[in-house]
């Protein structure tokens, strides 16, 4: 009997008939579902589609011949859906068989119409041999052949139109899933973030038919997750392979289906179902259980992860809806899914979910007022209880009932309760609040958002002690109750009210916020707002125009609680409030998206930009939230382009200064980078659903109007100027270019401009020509244009000779005619011709010296002119001389470059005559002597004067030191207190005699002798000098030093040397003598001192080195590991320490020491030997400092936002792994590796955890 419910071979018929594209399109597809599921049938490769049109046979497969239906052998197919059904069968004949080799092959045609008089045209075919077989299959063949296979009977029944009862193809369930939402949802968003789910999943379809059980939190999320994991993604093809699924709601239907042979994948949604009839039949059963509620029965062989919300949230975007948006849907999609299917459903009929009825709606209703809070603050719970007007356990019972299943209401993250969709409950809810709930919630938000903050007046030392004794601050509402509440007054006010109930909400909304700003206008101190500030966005939008009238205000008076709030600079970084700027301009950011607040929001940020010093560098400033909201090619708000370059416009009103930086940071500029302005969470409206991009005619109008702004304004500075300059770029219109270039070429006809005008822009048009015209790219100017710039170049030269000349004293200034990076040696060889030139034509002008100390102040390349002046003949040192007593720094950086070129070049002579000299002031004396060099005839002339000389070893700056005289300098040095300034020096000679091949006067003693002075030295260097302390311990070492020496100063220097140099001979003291060891852990933990030092300063040195040892007792320098020698070590160590009463600390550190003990060659540890001597000692002591050491990766790590425990999870199966390896040998090691592997393991988990609360935050 015939399942009405199913197609029969009367709709095959009228298929094409009905609809002849469609037919066309998958008849193709339907043989080839039923061939795959056809047992006995492999090789199954068959065109549908737009693939009907490619040459070639329609489909091909092969047959052992168990299916009746089918022949056995090579089976080639093609179809038919015309008319007429013998002339298509005929002609598809006649084309294969005049191929050259057919006879192996049995020719199929296939039709979904009934074909009379098919056994007439067969026996005729058959007759003619020329293939293996000929068989036809029409809609009779094919009514016989669905009625075996299930699966494909269901699925052409759907795509007719019918609508079996009971039954349903997983593929059609997600049609119609997902085309009940807007957008419609990604089939892979489903697999995000469960990849290794889907491997193992897909694994299982390939074993025996089994029941495969999955735990879930919600039945569509898990069958959307099967249908994603079946399809696999287009250019993989390794899912090809697996059977379809069917989804079977009756016993009845799953009766009917599981007894036909076959391989599909059978989805019960009913109890009971007899999974062994599918299995002898070879049918996977797929069992989706809910994640709370497992049947005792049942093994879960799955647990389906919830989704990534990172994936998610780019899926999402893909799909048209803007970042922010999806990012609070993604997050929402963790926490909730069948809320966020419901947040995108259009089907009206879903959208109310079961909690919104049931009897714990009332309370659950004035939860949402409140919308988050923290379970382990007793203020808040009994918060909670008032408002509800019930018992908190009550509360709990129900929060904790309604946080299971797969519609969880509510979500806990950690001791926090919150609402997973409050948007969402707040609209099945609001209806139920009354009246008492929202006066009770009024009084709660205004004494927990105005809820004074106990550090407000205290003390830094008295902040720090509150910060870490808690206890002593009185107990305080959270922030997570008050950020709950800041965003339901948000949503609140956002939400459009239909009724009654929610239209009183909204004026109680309206209530509170005033009178949170009416409080914070009024109090003088500023703190109010102070406290205020993080929900300062959350009330923008709660009553945006309340907010921005209440800002307006304040901004306009001299001075206000609000400008004494928002320019409080907070020293206290760390124990102080909040910072209250940021959070304003992020409310004005908001309020900026809507075009009816746009204006005054702009005008706010205005007057804070023009009265904000320029020296608060901030992360938030209000130009830059200025340039985030009005950019030209990104869109901060709704408001049009046209609209913005009026705000623009606005903002020059209300402040000129500002409004000239604004026009210039908008600017076509590729270097232009913004942060995006904060954005309205509730009220959409303000906001475009997409990321739409700027289109081209926006941006060409934008660009156009900044332009014409510019030329507006008429009031340019010569500041302006030059900005308009270096604005000119491939990123303006070239109408605009030209524009700007005759309006220059004008300005420099009229010569009205001043010099330092002239200069301004002539210096940015060279500079300008220089960087496109040297470099051909994307972004370079047409050459036209460069053409133009170096023709303005000439008429806007300045007329002063320094000013022409002083960017050739800059570090790598460009040169049009010579390109640094095409010709470097011969753009180093012109350089330096045109500086002298340049300093040549200056000297040669009327007053030289005065220009020459124009040039010095002005240049960039300070130590290089004074080079080069040290080289002029014609130059005296007198002419220059005063520039010593200058306070220009520039001046003198130059003058410090020219002494110490000049003593160089001119040396003991010229030493010798200025030092002479009557008119060289004290100043000058001692900077002259600041730079004589390091040379013996030079310290003969300073030996003249004793106090020249002391003097000189004072203050010189050293640099190379002579090779045979660098004992005496180090004495010398060393005697003035310089012992730092001695190592730097004689690193920089050991390398120079090292590179000349020149021996030097050092000798070992000296070189530890200095190092050991320089322990006693203070100098504001030394962190600066860690290479040369390693330059000068390496060459003790190259000069065979004694051990020991260099191992005491190795330990001496531990703390500056750190990580940046091995302590070569320390290590080989430590692994080989234990008498070290023990006495550094004797100061770290007995309070011994060490090289005299105090006790505070021996234990930072004794900690560093006994903390940062990684080698191990035993262990040579040729990196071979002596059994015995280990042995020994550990025995002379243990007896000392038990002489030192340090028995069980010792212990602990030797057994952190063999935590650092060498792999075997083939990755293995600990070693045999080492495990031996485990088990030997096996003390507690000794093993936990062995577990300390191997869990010390714990103390330190970094690692994705999301990523969760994988890297501790991967120490703990290596752990796992050696544990097995060993415990052959030894059980008590084994079960120290696996304790670390345990721990591994809970940090892992609580990783995890960390992760999951970061997906699922709001």
């Amino acid at each position: 009997m015939q399942n009405p419910e199913l197609v029969t071979a009367d709709d095959l018929n009228s298929w094409a008939d009905n609809d002849a594209r469609d037919a066309q399109e998958n008849f193709p597809r339907l043989v080839r579902r039923l061939l795959q599921e056809t047992p006995g049938v492999s090789g199954v490769s068959v065109r549908a589609g737009n693939g009907v049109s490619q040459p070639g046979y329609d489909g091909v497969a092969q047959s052992d011949g168990t299916a009746s239906v089918l022949p056995r052998g090579s089976l080639v197919f093609e179809f038919g859906t015309s008319e007429n059904v013998q002339k298509k069968a005929s002609e598809d004949y006649r084309k294969r068989a005049a191929n050259t080799d057919v006879s192996g092959s049995v020719f199929i045609f296939a039709t979904p119409r009934r074909w009379g008089n098919k056994d007439k045209w067969l026996a005729k075919r058959r007759n003619e041999n020329k293939f293996a077989g000929v068989w036809v299959l029409d809609a009779d063949d094919l009514e016989g052949w669905l009625e075996v296979l299930p699966v494909a009977h269901h699925w052409i029944s759907e795509h007719l139109g019918r609508r079996p009862c009971d039954v349903q193809t997983l593929e059609r369930w997600w049609q119609k899933f997902h085309n009940a939402t807007q957008p419609e949802l990604p089939l892979g968003m489903f697999a995000a973030g469960r990849e290794k789910t889907r491997e193992d999943f897909l694994k299982m379809l390939d074993e025996n038919p089994k029941t495969v059980t999955i735990q879930a939190d919600w039945r569509d999320d898990c069958l959307a997750f099967m249908h994603a994991s079946i399809v696999g993604d287009p250019d993989d093809h390794s899912s090809n392979s697996v059977p379809p699924a069917i989804i079977v709601k009756s016993a009845a239907a799953w009766n009917r289906i599981a007894r036909h042979a076959g391989a599909f994948i059978l989805i019960p949604l009913f109890e009971d179902a007899d999974e062994q009839v599918a299995h002898d039949n070879g049918h996977h059963v797929i069992r989706i259980v809910d994640r709370g509620r497992v049947a005792l029965r049942a093994t879960s062989n799955l647990r389906l992860p919830r989704v990534s919300r990172f994936d998610v949230a780019n899926m999402l975007n893909g799909c048209g809806i803007n970042s922010r948006k999806s990012y609070r849907l993604a997050g929402l999609a963790r926490r909730n899914m069948p809320s966020f299917v419901r947040a995108l459903t259009q089907n009206v009929s879903i959208q109310k979910p079961v909690w919104a009825t049931n009897a714990g709606a009332p309370i659950l209703a004035g939860l949402a007022l409140v919308g988050a809070w923290d379970s382990s603050n007793p203020k808040d719970t009994q918060a909670i209880a008032a408002l509800v007007s019930d018992d908190y356990k009550t509360v709990t019972s129900l929060c904790e009932r309604l946080s299971e299943g797969s519609d969880p209401v509510m979500n806990r993250a950690g001791p926090a309760w919150r609402f997973s969709s409050l948007e969402e409950a707040f609209l099945c809810l609001s209806s139920r609040i009354g009246d008492t709930v929202m006066e009770k919630w009024k009084q709660l938000a205004l004494e927990a958002l105005l809820e004074a903050n106990p550090t407000y007046g205290v003390t830094q030392v008295k902040k720090v002690a509150l910060c870490f004794n808690k206890q002593d601050l009185p107990l305080q509402y959270s922030e997570e109750l008050k950020s709950g509440i800041a965003r339901s007054l948000a949503m609140v006010g956002a939400i459009e009210a239909d009724d009654a109930q929610p239209r009183k909400l909204k004026d109680v909304v309206t209530s509170i916020v005033q009178e949170l700003l009416n409080q914070a206008e009024t109090d003088e101190t500023g703190r109010v707002w102070n406290l205020l500030a993080p929900r300062l966005p959350s009330l923008a939008e709660a009553t945006p125009r309340q907010f921005i009238d209440i800002v307006m205000d304040g901004l306009e008076q001299g001075e206000s609680s609000l400008l004494r709030a928002f320019n409080e600079d907070k020293d206290d970084l760390f124990f102080g409030g909040p910072s209250f700027h940021p959070h304003l301009l992020w409310a004005l950011e908001v309020l900026a998206w809507s075009e009816e607040y746009f204006s005054d929001s702009v005008e706010c940020l205005a007057r804070l930009a023009a009265q904000q010093p320029e020296s608060r560098q901030r992360g938030n400033r209000p130009d830059e939230s200025l340039v985030a909201v009005l950019c030209g090619w990104s869109n901060g708000t709704t408001v049009s382009h046209e609209n913005r370059l009026k705000a623009i416009a606005d903002v020059k009103k209300v402040s000129p200064a500002t409004g000239w930086d604004l026009l210039f940071r908008l600017w076509p500029n590729s270097g232009l980078v913004i942060t995006p302005p904060a954005a309205p969470r509730y009220r959409e409206d303000w906001c475009p659903l997409t990321d739409a991009p700027v289109l081209r005619s926006e941006w060409d109008e934008f660009r156009h109007g900044l332009v014409e702004l510019a030329f507006s304004w008429q009031d340019f500075a010569p500041s302006h100027l030059e900005q308009l300059v270096k604005g000119i770029t491939v990123g303006l219109l070239p109408e605009d270019r030209i524009r700007i270039f005759d309006y220059l070429e004008r300005l420099a006809i009229r010569g009205d401009t001043d010099e330092n005008c002239r200069y301004l822009v002539w210096r940015a048009l060279r500079e300008l020509a220089v960087k496109n015209s040297h470099h051909r790219n994307n972004w370079s100017l047409p050459k036209r244009d460069i053409e133009c710039l170096v023709s303005l170049i000439d008429e806007w030269q300045p007329a002063s000779l320094v000013l022409r000349h002083v960017y050739l004293f800059n570090h790598s200034p460009g040169l049009l005619d010579c390109a640094l990076h095409i010709d470097y040696d011969r753009y180093e060889q012109t350089l330096e011709e045109r500086r002298k030139d340049a300093l040549s034509e200056i000297l040669a002008a009327p007053q030289a010296i005065g220009n020459l100390t124009l040039l010095a102040s002005e240049a960039v390349a300070s130590r290089r002119l004074g080079e080069m002046l040290a080289e002029l003949p014609r130059l005296e040192f007198w002419d220059i001389a005063q520039w010593i007593d200058s306070e220009n720094e520039k001046l003198a950086t130059v003058m410090d470059a020219y002494l110490c070129r000049v003593l160089n070049l001119r040396c003991a002579s010229w030493l010798k005559d200025v030092l002479d000299d009557s008119r060289l002031t004290a100043s000058q004396r001692a900077a002259v002597l600041r730079w004589v060099p390091a040379r013996q005839e030079c310290w003969e002339i300073l030996r003249r004067n004793r106090e020249d000389e002391d003097v000189y070893w004072r203050t010189v700056k050293l640099h190379v030191l002579p090779p045979e005289n660098m004992r005496y300098a180090i004495a010398r040095l060393v005697a003035c207190g310089r012992a730092w300034d001695a190592i730097g020096s004689v690193s920089l000679s050991i390398h120079a005699a090292e590179r000349d091949s020149v021996a030097t006067d050092l000798t070992v003693d000296v070189l530890i002798g200095l190092l050991h002075v320089a322990c006693t030295q203070k100098s504001d260097q030394v962190s600066s000098l860690y290479y040369q302390v390693g330059k000068l311990l390496d060459h003790l070492v190259e000069m065979k030093a004694d051990v020991g020496d260099v191992a005491r100063l190795e330990l001496l220097f531990y703390p500056l040397l750190g990580h940046h140099r091995e302590p070569v001979a320390l290590n080989q003291i430590l692994a080989t003598d234990s008498t070290l060891f023990v006495k550094l852990v004797e100061v770290v933990r007995g309070g011994e001192t060490l090289f005299e030092l105090d006790q505070g300063a021996a234990f930072v040195l004794a900690n560093s080195a006994v903390d940062g040892w990684r080698g191990c007792p035993g262990l040579t320098t040729d990196g071979t590991f002596d059994a015995s020698a280990m042995r020994q070590w550990m025995a002379s160590a243990r007896i000392a320490f038990a002489k030192a009463g340090l028995s069980e600390v010792g212990d602990f550190y030797l057994g952190k020491v063999l935590g650092r003990s060498p792999k075997s060659a083939d990755g293995a540890w600990p070693l045999p030997a080492v495990c031996d001597l485990i088990d030997e000692i096996n003390d507690a002591h000794f093993d936990e400092g062995l577990v300390a050491e191997m869990c010390s990766a714990l103390s330190s790590s970094v690692r994705g936002i999301y990523e969760g425990g994988r890297q501790e999870r991967e120490i703990a199966q290596r752990y796992c792994t050696w544990s097995k390896q060993i415990r052959p040998r030894s059980r008590h090691t084994a079960h120290l590796l696996k304790q670390a592997a345990e721990t591994y393991e809970k940090r892992a988990e609580r990783e995890d955890e960390q992760a999951e609360l970061r997906e699922e935050e709001l």
